[in-house]
């Protein structure tokens, strides 16, 4: 018997490209990729100043050159070598984007034309080429379109006078036709298309429409999920919570066409067990707003800005051979112990995965320290051989944990149909091998503790992400474990890494009784696994232990049994 014929990718480097070009190049691989992972962009190294900062506005210049730009290098390559390495697979270059097409032209029927003073108008474009296989061009490449003989279908042009009319004018003619269970909000106005290709291949709804309304509503869900602790205890008691939330979207809906146009999107979107929205906000917004609203929807978020390449990612099955979970020995608990724990922000970002974490997951010095690594576990159904390389590639200091709040990312107390998510989230982490979940939430009300004991079976615990537990810091939740992150007391995620482990360092010396349980949720833009690993070597008292986060929630869970008797 022969051997398979090895299978060849074509590799495009559009990292020269601009923004129009890389759109149609995103949209072409979506509709190559469907059936298998043919064609790879190659976008060159993540340094688009204003791409970095649609995530977070505190990687300057100054930061990026220092730290960031040499660890990370050209993540498409790297992920390319992985390939060629793990999954024999041969890389063909590609001459240019006009070759692909030409070559590939009876896959097409031609182009729509979507109006660059109306950027919107490229997500509707892009829907238009995932259900029709056509391909995105902007005005100006007009000409270079009837050059590669595609012929105009549909001209977006002058067809609306703003983006509400246009996202409603998709939303009744196009949305029947996209994938069920999945929408998703893009910023054209990034100027960096790179998720253009998933969105294309799985036939996703996109719009960009605000999650703001500026009246009580917004605030209200603000303080459902985040006001004082005492008053939302009060509220989820008395069975008002989802009183409060219905009357919030309600009261944001009738404040601004945007968000009424966006919860009717995001309400349309229906899915078992859950459904989904990948992107991230709008210009005109932030993460919380963002985050509050589709939360109060009932959706979970995949973070895709900035996701290259996951048409491609998304079509290779994984080898098979990932490792049975092992799982962390029982510790011995040292009574004047120091248990510290490290988690690396943002890993539920694709982008993050993508990106070896930011280049941390290629640095020497990964393996010489325990450290947790957030992820997003949907990647064992979005890219199972992405997430079968950080499975096969952890050392027995690595610890994979879920990003928040388990499958995507959402904000519990907000969540509708919390029960059916966390049910989720279990089946998801145990197929990827994770029992340990960050929570982005401060003091859940006790329902919300509740449901998490009721659905916890395989979990190890919960580490809260940025926020502290100001009722106990320490608590069992069923058979899990859940903990505070000490960030807060540290540093807030503008500091610099030096004064974030400045601040671990007095949080280890501080009198009071031990053992002591410090957990770290490390912002993952200010501080690199090597800044731990460095600040791990110059600790010097023998009791001071840094362990991974389900050693950490282990020894926690022991500590409690101990002093309450159980």
């Amino acid at each position: 018997m022969l051997p398979p014929e090895p299978h060849t990718v074509t590799v495009l480097d559009v990292s020269a490209l601009p923004y129009p070009h890389r759109l149609c190049a995103a949209a072409l691989q979506g509709l190559l990729n469907r059936q298998h992972p043919t064609l790879y962009l190659d976008y060159g190294i993540y340094d688009d100043p204003d791409a970095r900062r649609t995530n977070e506005v505190f990687l300057d210049d100054e930061i990026w050159y220092g730290k960031y730009r040499a660890l990370l290098g050209n993540q498409d390559h790297n992920n390319l070598s992985y390939y060629q390495q793990a999954h024999g697979f041969v890389l063909e270059p590609a001459g240019s984007l006009e070759e692909r097409i030409a070559l590939h032209r009876a896959r097409l029927n031609g182009c729509v034309v979507w109006d660059a003073s109306l950027p919107d108008t490229a997500n509707v474009a892009l829907m238009f080429s995932a259900q029709e296989d056509l391909l995105p061009v902007e005005a100006g490449m007009l000409a270079w379109a009837a050059e590669l003989g595609l012929p105009v279908r549909h001209d977006l042009r002058g067809r609306w006078r703003d983006r509400v009319e246009l996202y409603q004018w998709a939303f009744d003619h196009l949305f029947a036709a996209c994938q069920p269970g999945a929408v998703a909000c893009v910023e054209p106005g990034w100027g960096r298309p790179e998720f253009a290709d998933y969105l294309v291949q799985r036939k996703v709804f996109a719009y960009s429409l605000s999650a703001k309304s500026g009246g009580w509503g917004d605030k209200a869900l603000l303080l459902l999920a985040f006001g004082p602790a005492w008053l939302r205890e009060a509220l989820f008691a008395l069975r008002l919570d989802g009183l409060l939330r219905r009357a919030a979207l309600s009261s944001m809906s009738r404040r601004s066409p945007e968000v009424r146009l966006a919860t009717k999107i995001q309400r349309a979107v229906r899915a078992a067990p859950y459904p989904t929205i990948f992107g991230w906000h709008t210009r005109r917004d932030d993460e919380l707003a963002f985050m509050l609203h589709l939360s109060a929807n009932g959706l979970r978020l995949v973070p895709a800005h900035l996701a290259a390449n996951f048409s491609f990612h998304s079509q290779v099955q994984p080898l098979g051979n990932i490792p049975a979970t092992q799982p962390a020995p029982e510790p011995e608990l040292d009574p004047q112990g120091v248990y510290v724990t490290f988690t690396l922000s943002d890993g539920d970002q694709l982008m993050m995965m993508h990106t070896g974490q930011l280049g941390n997951w290629y640095n020497p010095l990964r393996g010489s320290v325990p450290f947790n690594w957030e992820t997003q576990p949907l990647l064992v159904e979005l890219a199972p051989a992405l997430f079968e390389k950080y499975r096969c590639g952890a050392t027995p200091d690595d610890c994979l944990v879920a990003g928040p709040s388990g499958a995507g990312y959402n904000i519990p107390p907000l969540a509708p149909h919390l029960p059916a998510y966390l049910r989720e989230t279990g089946k998801v982490c145990r197929q990827a091998g994770i029992d340990v979940i960050t929570f982005y939430v401060a003091d859940p009300p006790r329902r919300v503790m509740r449901q998490l004991a009721a659905h916890s079976d395989g979990i190890t615990g919960y580490l809260a992400g940025y926020a502290v537990l100001a009722r106990a810091p320490q608590q069992p939740v069923g058979p899990a474990m859940f903990i505070a992150n000490q960030w807060p007391g540290v540093a807030h995620i503008a500091d610099s890494a030096e004064d974030v482990l400045a601040g671990v360092r007095r949080l280890i010396d501080a009198p009071g009784p031990r053992p002591r349980f410090i957990a770290v949720h490390l912002f993952a833009y200010r501080t690199t696994l090597a800044d731990v690993a460095n600040f791990a070597a110059g600790l010097d008292d023998p009791h001071v232990h840094v362990v991974r986060g389900d050693t950490f929630l282990r020894a926690a869970r022991r500590h409690i049994n101990q002093r309450t008797g159980l």
